[in-house]
């Protein structure tokens, strides 16, 4: 039993082989320098490492018993040991030591699947609880409120040039620029030039004007609409002016109270500009656990409850390819995605990135969402340390030992010393108020 565990660990085995059951209640890229890259075609190849890639479990049964017995995270997570879901503690606890061997810079590292969160671990000083600021996964934030102001009809066409939302921009007086249409801004499309003036920074030239939407709309066309990739915040904060105006109100407004409450979502933040215009490309500030809810929303073709609140025929279309990054990589409507990850047949691999290391990543073939936060890292040197994780689609056989070793790990990463046990029955969800570090089967 104790072969390679120190005397430490033995005693916390010991103690949790002591009570009924080992518990574990866990408390519930790319803001990068803007880059231009021609449309490619041909043969696209992985350049990414992702989580491993089985047959695909049965996710729309799953997903249909979910609705019938209401199991949805609205009021906290509901938990489970990692074999109980088909994922192996070990490879997480491999994971986890060579996050803080190699002093990794993540701020935090969350997985969920089937519907159960089977990691949630912070890393000190970043602690539970806390908001994050995830960059430009606001981006994909913000394309999610363009599908549902489409559901309420406040917007009909994403073929609806821009000028029509918004007349007295410069968009409204070039005749290439009439062209440009919400679609084109939501694909990295739009042509327009990223850089700052004299070749400077474009984030920082357009933070520093007086009307950041007219900064944006005012730069050089240097490719026709919809034929060139270019990685622009700019393209993003004029959607967010067209979600002003379109809705009356800003993005982060209206996302409080159409997106974010129906979720369970309550501690947020989102700056604005001079105009009254949410930050479109970055800076909304969000727990782990709610990033985590976000993709949970998105796996379920943005079905919630029993509600739709993004219309899932939007979804497919934020999902779908509109641009060829390069090979192995598209983008979407505010979306990357992977079209060679995930099952042959099956829906491809998608993910929200931000600079730093802020990922949600939807992995629909597995039934899972990771989440990652950290400060300067690169999200797929942590995501190749879960590669592998997954070894069924059902339960795996227990494994306390390894459960409770787990369990350390976590409580180490957040400055714990003590390892806390939580009862299942009594443990079951959270909503972030209790916070312990091992997992008990469902």
């Amino acid at each position: 039993m104790s072969k390679g565990f120190t005397s430490t660990e033995r005693g916390a085995v010991q103690f949790a082989w002591a009570v009924a059951a080992l518990a574990m209640l866990i408390p519930a890229v790319a803001q990068s320098q803007d880059f231009r890259i021609r449309h490619t075609a041909g043969q696209m190849a992985p350049t990414e490492v992702a989580l491993a890639v089985l047959p695909p479990a049965a996710t729309v049964a799953d997903m249909q018993a979910r609705d019938a017995d209401g199991s949805w995270p609205t009021h906290g997570w509901a938990t489970s040991t990692p074999e109980a879901q088909g994922i192996d503690s070990t490879v997480l606890t491999d994971a986890m030591d060579t996050i803080r061997a190699r002093h990794i810079p993540v701020h935090s590292l969350l997985i969920e699947r089937h519907g159960k969160v089977v990691l949630d671990a912070y890393f000190a000083p970043f602690g539970d609880n806390q908001l994050h600021d995830v960059f430009s996964v606001t981006k994909s934030v913000v394309s999610t409120l363009v599908g549902m102001a489409m559901r309420e009809r406040r917007i009909s066409d994403l073929r609806t040039p821009v000028a029509a939302f918004l007349p007295e921009s410069p968009a409204s007086y070039d005749p290439v620029k009439r062209r440009l249409t919400l679609s084109h801004m939501l694909s990295m499309t739009s042509g327009l030039a990223c850089a700052g003036n004299r070749g400077g920074n474009f984030l920082q030239a357009m933070e520093q004007s007086p009307h950041w939407t007219d900064f944006a709309l005012s730069r050089e066309e240097v490719g026709q609409p919809g034929s060139t990739f270019a990685y622009c915040a700019g393209n993003m904060q004029v959607v967010s002016a067209v979600l002003t105006r379109s809705l009356g109100e800003p993005a982060a407004d209206y996302a409080q109270s159409e997106l974010f409450r129906p979720l369970g979502i309550t501690h947020v933040s989102w700056a604005k500009d001079r105009d009254g215009n949410s930050h479109g490309f970055s800076d909304l500030r969000m727990q782990p656990r709610d990033m985590a809810k976000l993709g949970y929303l998105w796996l379920h073709r943005g079905a919630w409850e029993g509600r739709q609140i993004v219309p899932a025929e939007y979804l497919d279309a934020a999902f779908s390819a509109h641009a060829n990054v390069q090979p192995g990589v598209q983008y979407g409507y505010g979306m990357w995605i992977y079209p060679e990850r995930g099952h042959a047949g099956g829906p491809p691999d998608f993910e929200a990135n931000g600079v730093g290391g802020q990922r949600i990543a939807v992995v629909p073939s597995q039934d899972m969402v990771m989440v990652i936060t950290g400060a300067g890292l690169d999200a797929n040197n942590v995501a190749s340390l879960i590669s592998g994780a997954v070894r069924s689609d059902t339960a795996l056989p227990s494994n306390t030992l390894a459960t409770a070793r787990l369990n350390m790990r976590v409580a180490e990463a957040a400055g714990r010393s003590e390892t806390r046990l939580a009862s299942a029955r009594t443990g079951r969800h959270w909503g972030g108020a209790v916070r312990t570090a091992a997992l008990s089967p469902p």
